[in-house]
């Protein structure tokens, strides 16, 4: 690529605010194209006075050469610019980018200055230390900073964090099953669901009452919620759904299933 084209498309992800479509899009591009060119720019966008292009270097340098087939191609050098860019980054959008761009190269180095970032008053920042952490779900080190998020006063800090912990990673403990049954009766049902999931995975039984009741709610005969599903066929050992079941067949199954293991009122 030309040196013309590479600086208009350095250009482009400034366009407009931070989530705009042909800004993302140029990102991904240079993303794409990756090299040392690529990756130099980048790095001398990190020293910038404008938040918004050290925002843009964390964003392409967190997944630079990244595609089908290929791996991050400089990920120790990345790593090590962006923590030096977040010790002393004071900037919410900045400091998010790269938070996530350190969770996307997953170096542990990054853990200490991701953890940084926890109690941070921003939910922007602590929403991408949620990311974050999830990206690093694979070692207990990421699980207390993801326990303490799943109780953020932001629902959607809680959101990510109880994903991750439950749904992307697979460690199971019963530190992990504790952290999962205080969000079940979360205020947002989004966290409500991603726990269901999560216990359901670990053929948790305190997830039974919660999940028959929803899987019998009239709105789950015609369009149950997927994570519901999900969790019904974790349970159940399913590798697929059975053709044509509603919620209520897959309560029944559950109810036949998990017999000694349900409350008599809920059997």
């Amino acid at each position: 690529m030309k040196k013309e084209d590479l600086s208009i498309l350095f250009e482009r992800t400034l366009a407009c605010d931070y989530d705009d479509d042909g800004a993302w899009e140029a990102v991904n591009a240079l993303r794409s194209q990756g090299g040392r060119e690529v990756f130099g720019r980048a790095a001398q966008w990190l020293k910038s006075a404008r938040p918004l292009e050290r925002a843009r270097a964390a964003d392409i340098l967190g997944q630079i050469g990244v595609g089908p087939g290929r791996a991050h191609e400089s990920p120790t050098e990345a790593c090590e610019l962006l923590i030096e860019l977040l010790l002393g980054e004071q900037h919410p959008r900045a400091a998010a980018s790269a938070l996530v761009a350190l969770g996307h190269i997953q170096d542990s180095r990054a853990l200490p200055v991701i953890y940084r970032f926890i109690g941070n008053e921003d939910p922007v920042l602590r929403h991408a230390v949620a990311f974050a952490l999830g990206c690093f779900v694979q070692d207990t080190a990421s699980h207390p900073g993801l326990m303490l998020l799943m109780s953020d006063s932001d629902e959607d800090v809680r959101d990510w964090a109880t994903f991750s912990l439950g749904v992307w990673g697979d460690l199971d403990s019963a530190r992990v099953r504790d952290a999962l049954a205080r969000r079940l009766d979360d205020s947002f049902e989004n966290v409500r669901l991603e726990a269901i999931a999560g216990l359901a995975k670990r053929h948790d039984a305190r997830v039974l009452p919660l999940l028959i009741e929803a899987l019998e709610w009239p709105e789950a005969q015609d369009d149950p919620e997927p994570k519901l599903i999900e969790a019904a066929c974790a349970l159940l050992s399913l590798s697929k759904e059975p053709r044509g079941w509603v919620g209520e067949d897959y309560a029944r199954a559950l109810r036949q299933r998990f017999r000694g293991e349900i409350a008599p009122s809920w059997q």
